[in-house]
């Protein structure tokens, strides 16, 4: 392959073209790179210096060539630079520079040159022909060939094509990869707010017997230390997940062309064809690799890179250090290239160590993390040189034990109050304090101590650790409900009365549940074999009255005596259960120890100061976000606030907060501010929120969403906080601040954090892994619904084991603990609050009738994230997506859903979900001509709503892409327009334009 360029500067008068050879290829694109090095010469003059450096330059014309500026390129002039001119001690020569200095042990000698014409070879040649004319090695050399004379001969091979072989070997070397291929930056993103370094030189010292290992494995497998180093690199950045053609290695062309003494560029990168077996132990890794390596130096001098090809990011020099004549000292040795990272062994009598630098815009802790990885990978390697490399380490040893100590240190809290022994003291001080407030309605601590007394009573029979499902709203009587299970030993299961019956009963089932608690505007489930229904609405009294239970279980009114002292159970003991989407198809049920729960509240009520401003409940009690809403607030002694509306009636919910006379804290998820945003912003510049703080959790922040609260909110704190239901709701918490970048903040309620490879082995602060947490949070594990590895296990470091939970979140730690979130690498994601499985959607989509496969793809390509499903059979569109909200809550229904002969695959195999998307087919417009007066009111308010077309009588407003929050927005808009008989809770269960519109008409008597 031949390469050509105009070259007007050669021949300014006559353009001509210049072919560039393969050497010169390689160094073309890395911008300045100039190899620098420093020596003390004892016993010697200055001047001595001075003239045998200039007499060895004479041998070596190339080393002081003038650079020739081609548009685009940079090559080596075809003629030696004027002659050498000391001035002040200096030398200038071309692109050479000199300096020679004395000090206190003979002189320094200080030089650089352009790699465009040396490489560490070509000072080692240099300092020899010096040496040999001070006088101390020698007579000088023979003269040999110079590059310059060389180089047109290279490139009269290369046009007559006797480098053809050469170049389909190199062809066939470089790497190919599927899509853009990962980078550095990727895999270690450094800090955000961390200034580009102008040059980055780090070292880490090998210790002596390291060192002497390290030799050992080298006879041991008939390479060089150097070979092990570059299989330790290798092994490093393929754990982190870069492919191989990501590194690169120096060799030297002189003696595959047979010139062995020449000074010059003969230094190529050579980029790895394939990463290092992680299944092979370190000797037989590394003398695979050498055997590849050996194809590689046969052919150097042949175009290791194609025009088009990138030179490797980041670059193993095989080189390490120049070599020095007998007695000299280095003092400082470089030989970046420019844009990118130099990795080398440096051995220097008995010392060693790992080298990096760059001269290029790397960030120093990116190359940091990647040096430290390096150094603890080679350690390991050469100390346990049968463990495969999967199984090395990556984090230092000073580090890992520091790490198992942060790891550990949660654990050792004491025992936090228990709830129920809390909430009783609180009753017995203050009984007439409000507990629960409702809009005007209050219910004082005696008041809900009684009523969780009264329902306590009802559940006799319940055994120390039964589960107890609480199908419930969110109102006094929920509150009650947790006590009172609390108070009796038991587990209790939150219930939503709008899920699907279907899954009611398989949570009723998989649970075991003892009892089932129905709550207000609740209806009863179909009941499993052994469980009971206890509604709340028979039982006599309300949380306002006072009602005891008497020995007999009777309820009788005007007493006031309250919830007896809690049962005892061992911290082991269940407190809740909970359910995520599972990737088998059926939610998995979480169990959650009272220790864990009373940790957490604890944490809430001293640390996050749950009950020191009001906080709103708006989360679903679905979710254990809800806890520290409820359960914390009453753990503190504070008072529950109650929406006096349904919490999705967002115009209703940000009426309150503005009317607040008190500041109030807002925990929620960010959709769901940000939709009361869009409310406010739509009310006007009066209504604003009484916000003191913005708790923030659940789904990704963005900077989009904090630029929205600072406009109309400056004085509100913000706090991200993250945690998965494994670990009892909240690990991190965070606050935001202008221009600091999104984190979720660190450790809380003794949680500890750490990130781990796909081996789940720890890797250093700044690299990109999957967040474990450990700490007094972690659930006891999965009672059902979990199939294959379980996420919890136990963490080996530094000699301890520690229990941990593998969250699926990809994450980087800070050297300060805190925590920043880049996605998942799994199936799983997060959707207005809702964590979801994708793999349950489609394990529910393929029972339907006539499904032969399923994929559900995220829809990201509109403003609003939305499902989309997608099936291969003679299945029916409309019937797969009903018989999946017949199973699933309406969050994880497809938005729509489309039925083809096959997938769309990758090269590779893989379902192509991007082309899929291309595919999916939604609802046909209706024509607006075609409704009624009513109808034509609800879908102008419903495209205004979720956009699209006009929606057909009997779409469903869910189907059409929209979600609860969007639909109280609608009904909001509608009663806006003069229908204040419409609600939310009418509309909710089954939202068509059809059946919202007969909710309008005055004749109607549906409500």
């Amino acid at each position: 392959m031949t390469t050509t360029v105009q070259d007007t500067a050669l021949a300014p008068a006559e353009a001509r073209v210049t072919e560039l050879g393969p050497i010169q290829r390689t160094l073309l694109g890395t911008g300045d790179r100039r190899l620098s090095l420093t020596v003390r010469i004892p016993s010697a003059q200055a001047g001595q210096v001075r003239a045998a450096l200039s007499a060895a330059l004479a041998t070596a014309p190339v080393l002081g060539a003038e650079l020739v500026e081609v548009p685009g390129l940079r090559i080596p002039s075809q003629r030696p630079a004027a002659g050498a001119d000391w001035t002040g001690g200096e030398l200038a020569l071309g692109t050479f520079r000199a300096r020679v200095t004395d000090s206190w042990d003979g002189p320094e000698l200080t030089l650089s040159c352009d790699a465009m014409f040396a490489d560490t070879t070509s000072v080692s040649l240099l300092l020899a022909e010096v040496a040999q004319r001070l006088g101390t090695a020698g007579a000088p050399s023979a003269d040999a060939p110079d590059y310059l004379a060389i180089a047109p001969g290279h490139l009269a091979m290369l046009r007559e094509g006797e480098l053809a072989e050469e170049e389909r070997f190199w062809a066939g070397r470089r790497p190919r990869t599927e899509g853009a291929a990962k980078q550095l930056a990727d895999a270690v993103p450094g800090r955000t707010d961390a200034p580009e370094a102008e040059h980055v030189a780090l070292g880490r010292p090998l210790t002596g017997p390291t060192l002497a290992r390290l030799n050992a494995l080298a006879a041991e497998t008939a390479t060089t230390p150097a070979d092990v180093a570059r299989t330790a690199l290798a092994a490093v950045l393929h754990r982190i997940g870069l492919p191989a053609g990501s590194l690169g290695w120096t060799g030297d062309a002189r003696q595959a062309i047979g010139l062995p003494t020449v000074p010059g560029p003969f230094t190529q990168v050579v980029p790895c064809a394939t990463a290092p077996d992680p299944t092979q132990g370190g000797p037989a890794a590394v003398r695979a690799q050498r055997a590849e390596d050996e194809q590689a130096l046969a052919m150097l001098g042949g175009p290791t890179h194609g025009p088009a090809d990138p030179t490797p990011e980041l670059v193993f020099d095989s080189h390490g250090l120049p070599q020095l004549p007998a007695g000299w000292c280095l003092e400082s040795w470089s030989f970046p290239l420019a844009g990118r990272a130099v990795f080398s062994l440096r051995v220097q009598g008995d010392a060693a160590s790992l080298h990096v630098e760059s001269a290029g815009p790397e960030q120093q802790d990116r190359l940091a993390a990647v040096l430290a990885m390096w150094s603890a990978l080679l350690t390991d390697l050469v100390h346990r040189t049968d463990a495969p490399l999967a199984a090395l380490r990556l984090l230092p040893e000073q580090d890992a034990a520091e790490l198992a100590e942060r790891l550990q240190a949660g654990l050792a809290a004491p025992a936090a109050d228990g709830l129920v022994a809390r909430f009783r003291a609180h009753a017995a001080a203050k009984p007439g304090a409000p507990a629960c407030r409702q809009g005007d309605r209050v219910w004082t601590y005696a008041e809900l101590d009684a009523r969780a007394a009264a329902i306590a009573g009802r559940l006799d029979g319940l055994p120390v650790g039964g589960v107890v499902a609480v199908l419930a709203d969110l109102d006094a009587d929920l509150l009650a409900a947790l006590l009172a299970v609390n108070a009796l030993g038991g587990a209790f299961l939150p219930l939503s009365p709008q899920e699907p019956a279907a899954r009611i009963a398989d949570a009723l089932t998989r649970s075991g549940a003892h009892t089932v608690v129905v709550g207000a505007g609740a209806e009863p489930a179909l009941l499993p074999a052994d469980c009971r229904a206890l509604v709340l609405s028979e039982l006599p009294g309300e949380p306002a009255d006072s009602v005891t239970a008497g020995a007999t279980g009777e309820v009788t009114t005007g007493a006031t005596a309250g919830l007896a002292e809690p049962v005892a159970t061992g911290p082991d003991a269940l407190a809740y259960l909970l359910r995520t989407s599972g990737s088998t198809g059926v939610p998995k049920l979480v169990g959650v120890r009272r220790s864990s729960l009373e940790n957490y509240l604890r944490w809430a009520d001293e640390d996050l100061r749950v009950a020191a401003t009001p906080l709103p409940v708006v989360s679903s009690p679905l979710f254990d976000a809800s806890f520290k809403q409820t359960l914390g607030v009453l753990y503190a002694g504070g008072c529950v606030r109650l929406p006096a509306a349904d919490r999705l009636d967002l115009a209703a919910v940000r009426a309150e907060l503005a009317a607040s006379a008190e500041p109030v804290t807002l925990n929620c998820v960010p959709s769901y501010l940000s939709a009361l945003l869009a409310e406010e912003e739509s009310a006007g510049p009066d209504t604003r929120m009484n916000l003191a703080r913005v708790l923030l959790g659940g789904e990704p922040l963005d900077t989009d969403l904090l630029r929205r609260i600072w406009t109309r909110h400056p004085q509100a704190e913000v706090w991200n906080l993250y945690g998965p239901t494994e670990a009892t709701a909240t690990a991190t918490a965070g606050r935001m601040t202008p221009g600091g970048g999104v984190h979720v903040g660190t450790g809380v309620a003794g949680a500890g954090l750490a990130v781990v490879d796909e081996q789940g082995m720890p890797v250093p602060d700044g690299v990109l892994g999957e967040v474990v947490v450990t700490g007094p949070g972690l659930a006891v594990g999965y009672l059902s619904g979990h199939q294959g590895d379980s996420p919890f296990r136990t963490l080996e470091i530094a000699g301890r084991r520690v229990d941990c939970y593998h969250t699926g979140d990809l994450g980087v730690l800070g050297a300060d603990g805190t925590l920043r979130l880049f996605g998942r690498g799994d199936s799983q994601i997060k959707l207005n609050g809702w964590r979801i499985d994708l793999h349950e959607i489609e394990h529910a989509a393929r029972r339907g009738d006539g499904v032969r496969d399923a994929v559900v793809v995220l829809d990201r390509r509109a403003e609003r994230p939305c499902l989309r499903a997608f099936v291969t059979g003679t299945a029916d569109a409309d019937q797969v997506r009903a018989e999946i909200a017949a199973i699933l809550p309406q969050p994880m229904v497809p938005d729509s859903v489309t039925v083809l002969e096959r997938f769309d695959l990758t090269a590779t195999g893989k379902v192509d979900r991007t082309a899929l998307l291309a595919r999916a087919v939604t609802a046909a417009e209706a024509d607006p001509k075609d409704y009624d007066a009513e109808q034509l009111v609800v879908a102008t308010a419903w495209r205004e709503v979720i956009g699209g077309g006009w929606p057909r009588p009997d779409d469903e407003f869910f189907a059409c892409g929209g979600h609860s929050l969007l639909l109280a927005r609608l009904v909001n808009l509608l009663r806006a327009q003069g229908y204040e008989q419409l609600s939310l809770r009418q509309v909710v269960r089954r939202p068509t334009v059809q059946s919202i519109a007969g909710y309008l008409r005055p004749q109607s008597n549906s409500a």
